[in-house]
């Protein structure tokens, strides 16, 4: 059975009259009795009772009404979130994040976005910015607010922000005063860090920063996320190297100098699979764009980077 017949029954039966019925669906009385000849056929029942004079439901006509009414409301309803999800303005998105990027407005695109798009919801999910790329490459995650020097290639990217590191160290410090330092200085300090499996860019940058400093951090503390860090240097448990973003973060009694080894940055990106055609995504991924300036974004089609 059609949904087209479907219709024909239901403004038939609202109606009681072929000819006003076939009139409210803009066609000819014969294909109305055709069509309903052949539900009556294929349901082995009459579903009207009709003479040359009046038109009226059977038991199981009457039966059948309401299911149909549903199911062609139903219908239209699936039709219509086919419609919305297609053109991007309905959908869900799970996104995730490192704790550095609610420091980088990474909340206030996703309100901004979901403000806009009231039929869109994106939830977020915290997570290692290593660990984040894996999800996204297995489809665990639509996209993902990250931190990495080298983004996979299977990956496209829009760089958010490029800046410098800064050392963090307790307020209290003999050098917290100064205004730079050279790393080299607390190269006999306890250090707190990120382990490389949980954030390689991270880890190689701190370890590239020390290396051109001269000395091996004393790694004492290892942590997953930015707060864990600087929190540990307000308990006194030792120095840092975190984004300069954390200076305005006011987390603790700490202070963030600038460092003299200036060959690392840190690079905050929102990445999505290349080949992902959820238009919910793309529209977001728009909105990312054009929220901030993007420092660089790779091209899906030719993997090459170009100024954004």
């Amino acid at each position: 059975m059609e949904m087209r017949q479907l219709k024909y029954f239901v403004v038939l039966a609202e109606e009681l009259h072929f000819h006003r019925a076939a009139a409210r669906l803009s066609i000819s009385q014969p294909p109305l009795s055709s069509a309903i000849k052949h539900m009556e056929a294929e349901l082995d029942t009459l579903l009207f009772e009709r003479n040359t004079k009046t038109v009226a439901l059977t038991a199981a006509g009457r039966a059948l009404y309401p299911q149909a009414v549903r199911t062609l409301a139903q219908f239209d309803l699936a039709c219509t979130v086919a419609r919305r999800t297609g053109s991007g303005v309905l959908g869900q998105l799970r996104v995730g994040y490192t704790g550095g990027m609610l420091l980088r407005g990474a909340p206030q695109m996703v309100r901004e976005f979901e403000s806009v798009l009231p039929g869109v919801e994106v939830s977020l999910c915290e997570m290692a910015s290593a660990a984040q790329a894996d999800a996204i490459a297995h489809r665990q995650l639509s996209g993902g607010f990250l931190h990495a020097m080298v983004v996979p290639p299977e990956l496209d990217f829009i760089t958010l922000q490029r800046e410098p590191f800064v050392c963090c160290l307790h307020a209290s410090h003999p050098l917290a005063s100064r205004r730079r330092i050279s790393l080299r200085q607390l190269a006999g300090e306890p250090w707190i860090i990120f382990p490389r499996h949980i954030s390689p860019s991270y880890f190689d940058a701190v370890i590239a920063l020390t290396t051109a400093a001269g000395f091996s951090p004393q790694i004492r503390h290892e942590v997953t996320h930015w707060v864990s860090a600087v929190m540990l240097v307000a308990q006194k448990s030792g120095v840092a190297v975190v984004p300069q973003a954390f200076a305005m973060s006011r987390l603790g009694d700490v202070r963030y100098l600038a460092i003299q080894e200036t060959a690392s940055q840190s690079l905050a990106h929102f990445v999505w699979r290349k080949d992902d055609d959820d238009p919910v995504l793309q529209r977001f991924t728009r909105h990312v764009r054009d929220w901030k300036p993007a420092i660089r974004v790779r091209s899906a089609t030719t993997g090459r980077s170009s100024a954004g």
